[in-house]
């Protein structure tokens, strides 16, 4: 009898481990090595765990900290206090596969400081599990929409909208092919312990219209999030840069206002046109938390980028770099200085897109916001954050909009 019984488990166990191996052969496209640096120079990396580790450093998935249509997150903390979130997918679909196999691909090649971090990933029989850098202060969905918290400060917001900008500008003009996230929202912007803005969640990233990808693309279907999506993607099921603008335009509006981008079954952009009858109208849009506690002038800039970026045809949209720009000239009265200093610092144009610098000015040169001590000019693709003029080397720009000098 026990001779029986040795042998059911001996069999049972042996597909067991067919059907894991099964799932690693299909996944091996994706995670050829357990193992693998973001960018060549970089010290940074991410690792492959196997479910049971990853079951011991959330106390066994007792460490909820959020959750949403793609399934529950957790904090988890190693041996050496390094905290980590960890993002357990629901239902491994066919399409939920895609997009975890795109994240792990894409964040193996992509390193920026407003971009969140891989540190590592699980994927074993049916469960998947991405690891990611811990985020304190959660999302901006959160802060903005959470009854009874305390509001972010006008400046904070201002910084929140250079941070993202500084993470789209690099995705759409020093990745190689350029790439769209494809879906910029709230929910998508995490917030560090200094309130460091870095952009998440890349499975619906995919190459512009000029360039390709080396991995399966995504397929044709309308992907995004109601209320940010590019009109005229939905028209036309092209993506491009200026989709990611007009995403960008919705969420600087919900950081002005601190509205959902559909609330009352209304859509924010089109809420937001009665505004913009009267310039008296316009401190009715600031969301009421902060009171007066904004700057004017400001406000008008920041409307003006919003009707910019919310054009329904993407070439009336500016690029993210003129955005940029416009961002660094308001916030900060030293920038005509900035640009003067680095006027005599020589740029090398690489293939495609990508421009490098050769001599590039440290975080520790220059201040650009008095008070924090935070930069604010753009990071470069490295793999450490510098400052540089990229914001004004665009050219053959859209016609501006009233209000705003042509650039």
């Amino acid at each position: 009898m026990m001779l029986v019984v040795l042998i059911f488990l001996i069999r049972r166990k042996s597909r067991e481990l067919d059907d894991s191996e099964t799932i690693d052969k299909r996944s091996s496209k994706a995670f050829p090595q357990p193992t693998r640096k973001f960018q060549e120079g970089s010290s940074s990396m991410f690792k492959k765990f196997s479910y049971k580790e990853t079951k011991k450093l959330t106390d066994n998935f007792n460490t909820i900290i959020g959750q949403g249509g793609f399934g529950t997150v957790y904090k988890a903390q190693f041996s050496d206090g390094l905290v980590v979130a960890v993002k357990r997918m629901d239902k491994v679909s066919e399409q939920a596969e895609d997009e975890f196999c795109r994240e792990i691909e894409l964040l193996a090649r992509l390193h920026h400081r407003h971009l969140v971090a891989l540190k590592g990933f699980c994927i074993e029989k049916h469960e998947r599990f991405l690891m990611y850098e811990y985020m304190a202060n959660g999302s901006l969905k959160d802060h903005l929409h959470t009854p009874g918290g305390t509001p972010l400060s006008w400046r904070t917001r201002i910084q929140i909208a250079i941070d993202v900008a500084n993470a789209l500008e690099y995705l759409h003009f020093y990745c190689d092919p350029p790439l769209c996230h494809r879906d910029i929202k709230s929910s998508n912007i995490l917030l560090d312990e200094n309130f460091i803005a870095k952009v998440a969640d890349f499975g619906l990233v995919h190459a512009s219209k000029d360039g390709s990808i080396c991995f399966e693309p995504v397929n044709t279907d309308i992907r995004g999030t109601p209320g940010y999506m590019d009109p005229e993607y939905v028209i036309t099921q092209e993506l491009t840069e200026k989709s990611d603008v007009y995403s960008y335009g919705v969420l600087l509006l919900e950081l002005v206002t601190a509205r959902r981008a559909i609330q009352d079954n209304k859509n924010l952009v089109e809420w937001f046109q009665v505004f913009m009858t009267s310039e008296s109208r316009l401190p009715e849009l600031v969301d009421p938390g902060i009171g007066d506690s904004f700057n004017s002038d400001q406000l008008q800039t920041v409307v003006t980028i919003v009707r910019w970026c919310t054009q329904r045809e993407g070439r009336a949209r500016p690029s993210i770099k003129q955005v940029l720009r416009l961002l660094y000239e308001f916030s900060d009265p030293m920038l005509s200085g900035f640009v003067e200093a680095v006027e005599d610092e020589e740029y090398e144009g690489t293939e495609g897109r990508g421009r490098t610098s050769k001599g590039k000015m440290h975080r520790g040169e220059a201040i650009f916001h008095s008070g924090d001590g935070r930069c604010l000019a753009s990071s470069s693709s490295t793999s450490r954050s510098y400052c540089s003029r990229s914001f004004l080397l665009e050219t053959g720009s859209p016609q501006s909009p009233p209000g705003i000098p042509s650039i």
